[in-house]
């Protein structure tokens, strides 16, 4: 039997069942990522590619913007308000505690994954040994404790909230799950693609995405309080969802919504910025033959 006509978020019992039944939304559409960028675009709506291909290649929710954006270019926009309440549904449950549906607990169980965990601190003269692993095949990291004499017990951290402000510096946001709550910012589109600025208020840290081209060659990102990073291109991580059409900038912190955050974009030819105060700017390097 084929999968039903249209989705029921309703049914979702978990993230993963949410995203879920948004590949069965995007593949009952029948577009493509960059069909979907453009039909939002044409809505008004902002729903970068790379973004929603990352929402949709893993298990993290999407924020509250990109997924009314999604529905309404997958041309369900008379479903956007049931989507939205499944997901509101669904981080309250997860704000309460782990799901304890017999099917979460099931796939819990496939899931997880035992590797070997190093031994990185040991309390003098005690038995309490911590030790860092990954669990459940997700890549999320896990601090275990336990003593010598009985069994270890393990308590997974909240991702959502792994790093804040200056303890997200120079990290990638979407291992850190920043990019649950990220705020498209700015965006500006060149002769080489795509430019975006993002923010995430629960982790109140900055990045940028931009078109993985030729001729791009770094990307200078700064926050409100004047920090500032520069990102040559080997230090940009690509998006696998994307297929490396897409590369993000480590974080910057920022406390509040940004008002004049900025990223520039260098490429061999011109220089691209755009910024939270709606100020942008193209700006081609001279000709070497002028």
């Amino acid at each position: 039997m084929g999968e039903p006509a249209e989705p029921e978020p309703h049914h979702a019992a978990d993230a993963e069942e949410f995203v879920a039944a948004m590949r069965h939304l995007k593949r009952r559409s029948g577009l493509t990522y960059r069909q979907l960028e453009e039909r939002a675009a044409e809505r008004g709506d902002v729903l970068p590619r790379s973004t929603i291909a990352d929402v949709l290649s893993g298990r993290t929710m999407p924020r509250p913007d990109l997924l009314t954006a999604f529905v309404r270019a997958c041309g369900s926009g008379e479903q956007e308000a049931e989507w939205l309440r499944a997901r509101e549904r669904i981080i309250q449950s997860r704000a309460a505690g782990p799901s304890r549906s017999p099917a979460a607990a099931r796939r819990r169980v496939r899931r997880r994954v035992l590797v070997p965990a190093a031994v990185i601190a040991a309390a003098l003269g005690g038995t309490v040994i911590l030790t860092w692993g990954t669990t459940w095949g997700t890549g999320r990291e896990e601090m275990m404790s336990g003593s010598a004499t009985g069994p270890s017990r393990a308590s997974t951290l909240d991702s959502a909230t792994a790093c804040r402000l200056s303890g997200c510096r120079d990290k990638d946001p979407e291992r850190y799950e920043c990019l649950y709550d990220g705020k498209h910012i700015s965006g500006l589109k060149t002769q080489y693609g795509l430019i975006d600025l993002f923010h995430s208020p629960t982790c109140q840290a900055l990045w940028a995405e931009v078109s993985n081209e030729p001729g791009l060659v770094s990307v200078y990102l700064k926050s409100d309080d004047g920090v500032a990073l520069t990102a040559p291109r080997d230090r940009l991580r690509a998006s696998a969802a994307s297929q490396g059409s897409m590369v993000r900038t480590p974080m910057l912190p920022s406390r509040n919504a940004p008002r004049h955050a900025q990223v520039c974009v260098a490429y061999r030819e011109l220089e691209a910025c755009t910024g939270s105060d709606n100020v942008t700017r193209v700006k081609p390097y001279p000709s070497r033959d002028a």
